[in-house]
């Protein structure tokens, strides 16, 4: 992993996001609800898609709300 922001906009890294997708979130919009990631301007869209397809297979299907970076 890069751990670069992939969404810019709400400055969301790679290791978040797939942190989230190990946790069982299974979608773009998911992503968005637990990180903020995608909810900007979308131009992450397709990375964020990426990794879904990458890294589904290892999620342990726990999903614990956090507080997001946004609401910090």
């Amino acid at each position: 992993m890069s751990g670069g922001h992939i969404c810019v906009c709400y400055q969301v890294t790679e290791e978040e996001i797939v942190g989230w997708i190990r946790r069982g979130v299974t979608t773009v919009e998911g992503l968005g609800d637990h990180c903020d990631a995608g909810h900007g301007c979308g131009d992450c869209h397709e990375m964020l898609e990426e990794l879904l397809e990458d890294f589904g297979d290892e999620a342990g299907g726990d999903v614990t709300p956090v507080v997001s970076h946004a609401q910090q």
